[in-house]
């Protein structure tokens, strides 16, 4: 990794370059031996003919040809390869590295910098202190029955029982800094706790430093760079992964996998430990249809560069078909809007709006505080929402718009990325000017014009809207019985309709695994060295993606999947303090603030030191 210089260039992009960072280009595989190479070639001129047509359990593009071998220019040989350097990955490979000191260990990234949705992701849902075993499975229990047992009880306890100790591993062996962003909250949570009361969530109380995971990844890949102990840890970026090698015809054992390099050589990596990490499938909607429940349609993402490239290596083994994927859908919004434009919160994320749908009638009370009062839940229902129908489309007069002018964002303030949100101007005007000619847009001078504009029945949306004026005016909603508080009339022209998307920021679940984070058959039997971790792996979410699974259930999957592979492939054996010197203890390692003085004062204290 030491002579790698690039990518240590590359961090200094940060964060903000993540979404514009090239990706290797095509992609595809290669013999294991040089006396393959015959076969091989044959092999992947007939895969290449049908590449476009599908994978092996779907018909959707191929055209990077993942999952399919091609000759290879040249072959490496190491005893661990993890696919994609976000958090999951990052993880895997440090904690491979203190565990067997000797194993040579390749982390490969398909992007210009590592770090991949961790980059954007604000809060690890950590720290927090550990629970007995039994108490771990109690609470994995009452969780699998809320999804009806969607969810597998059996990681949930993993990841609860081990969870002091990845806890400490992160932010005291490795002293990741923490941001307080809620001190009220950390007050109540510590007071109940020190009443007796397990302490099992950490959303909206700690997040990364800086407010996202990109400072912690270039902190943590920051210390391969330069900590002796990980002088066998080499990181390749614009390397990416593109296929499995086999053993033979033998679709449960994996000896190797083959990568893409940034000059376009495809090379064969022969190795006795393959972790797949390297994300969702959020960018590549055609390939999650085939996946997902919902019409994705009436969805797009955040640029992650996430295209589902370990789900269609997993299927090239025993594993078989991938399991139904949950979209980590957060937001209503107006596609080719920025997310945290306060025109796009207003029409899509406040009670005050007014949604209607393709037959042009409302078919739900906007007010979804009825149903939460917790911001990130709210933002999944509105996105469950606008999935659930043909068309959704918000609609804004002179009355509701000039409402919203005098009162920013009642009952919703922030998108979902929330950090710098209150930094933008809050200029709906402005907003308005600079996004009109967007397609999602459509304005009008009369509610006839504007239905014909969005496609929607006139006769049906002119009562609609009547009525729900009238409504206002009487202060009773005669459709939904609306809170009167969130009950403010659409008024005169000029009128505007927004067609609203679901956002989705990343997604959950497809590969299956069994607690030690070995990718298994249906029936359970694992895929001899076949690891995988983060968002790639079932089991912890059900069709409704729960906020603050991402970070969490990446750190412990890339921990117990290096945890195993040093017992089940290296022959190693994992010390028992693999964490540090203690676990974490929230009552000693959380530094506690009276107030907000006392923390600024404690940052300004840390930032000197």
């Amino acid at each position: 990794m030491k002579e790698n210089i690039s990518r240590r260039n590359a961090l200094k992009l940060g964060a903000s370059a993540m979404a514009a960072a090239a990706v290797a280009g095509l992609a595809g595989c290669a013999p294991k031996t040089a006396e393959d190479a015959a076969s091989a070639s044959e092999l992947s001129n007939t895969a290449a003919a049908n590449s476009t047509v599908g994978t092996r359990y779907t018909k959707a593009d191929n055209s990077d040809e993942i999952g399919i071998v091609h000759e290879a220019a040249s072959e490496e040989d190491f005893d661990v390869v993890v696919v994609g350097a976000g958090m999951a990955g990052v993880v895997c490979a440090m904690v491979a590295a203190e565990q067997a000191p000797d194993a040579k260990i390749l982390l490969t990234e398909a992007q210009a910098i590592c770090g991949g949705g961790t980059n954007y992701a604000e809060q690890p849902d950590m720290p927090a202190q550990g629970v007995d075993w039994v108490t771990a499975m109690q609470e994995a229990d009452a969780e699998g029955a809320t999804s009806h047992f969607v969810k597998d009880t059996r990681l949930i306890a993993e990841r609860a029982y081990d969870i002091g100790r990845n806890s400490a591993w992160m932010f005291k062996k490795h002293a990741v800094p923490l941001t307080i962003k809620n001190m009220q909250r950390l007050q109540k949570t510590l007071t109940s706790f020190e009443a007796g009361e397990p302490i099992t969530r950490w959303n909206g109380i700690a997040g990364y430093e800086g407010g996202n995971g990109s400072l912690t990844i270039q902190r943590l890949t920051g210390e391969i760079d330069t900590d002796p102990a990980y002088a066998n840890v080499e990181i390749r970026v614009n390397t990416r992964g593109t296929a499995l090698l086999l053993d033979g015809d033998d679709e449960t054992k994996v000896v190797g996998v083959q990568l893409l390099d940034d000059g376009g050589d495809y090379i064969n990596i022969n190795t006795k430990a393959v972790v797949l990490a390297c994300g969702g499938m959020s960018n590549n909607l055609e390939l999650l249809q085939n996946y997902s429940n919902q019409e994705l349609t009436h969805c797009y993402s955040v640029e992650q560069n996430h295209f589902g490239d370990g789900f269609i290596m997993a299927e090239q083994t025993a594993h078989g078909r991938c399991k139904t994927i949950a979209l980590s859908s957060m937001q209503g919004s107006v596609n080719g809007m920025h997310y945290q434009a306060w025109l796009n919160l207003a029409v899509g994320q406040t009670p005050t709006a007014v949604f209607v749908n393709q037959d042009g009638i409302r078919f739900a009370d906007e007010n979804l505080y009825r149903i939460t009062d917790a911001p990130d839940l709210d933002n999944i229902n509105r996105s469950k929402l606008v999935e659930g129908q043909g068309a959704v489309y918000s609609i804004l007069g002179s009355n509701l718009l000039d409402y919203y002018k005098e009162n920013k964002l009642p009952g919703m303030t922030m998108s979902f990325y929330g950090d710098g949100q209150d930094e933008r101007p809050y200029d709906l005007d402005a907003d308005l000017e600079e996004y009109e000619g967007l397609d999602t847009v459509f304005k009008a001078d009369t509610l006839e014009e504007l239905a014909e504009a969005m496609g929607v029945p006139a006769d049906a949306f002119v009562e609609t809207i009547t009525t729900y004026d009238t409504d206002a005016s009487n202060g009773e909603d005669s459709a939904f019985l609306k809170d009167p508080e969130y009950l403010v009339a659409v008024g005169d022209a000029p009128y505007y309709g927004f067609k609203l998307s679901s956002l989705i920021v990343n997604t959950n679940g497809g590969v299956r695994v069994d607690h030690d984070c070995r990718v298994v058959d249906q029936d359970y039997n694992p895929v001899e060295g076949l690891y995988a971790a983060g968002l790639t792996i079932s089991g912890f979410v059900s069709d409704v993606y729960e906020t603050g699974n991402c970070q969490c259930v990446s750190i412990w999957s890339g921990s117990k999947a290096a945890r195993s592979l040093v017992e089940q492939c290296l022959g190693g054996t994992v010390a028992d303090d693999w964490y540090g010197d203690s676990e974490w203890d929230n009552a000693t390692d959380l530094p506690v603030f009276a107030n907000q003085d006392e923390y600024d004062a404690f940052v300004a204290e840390s930032a000197s030191a």
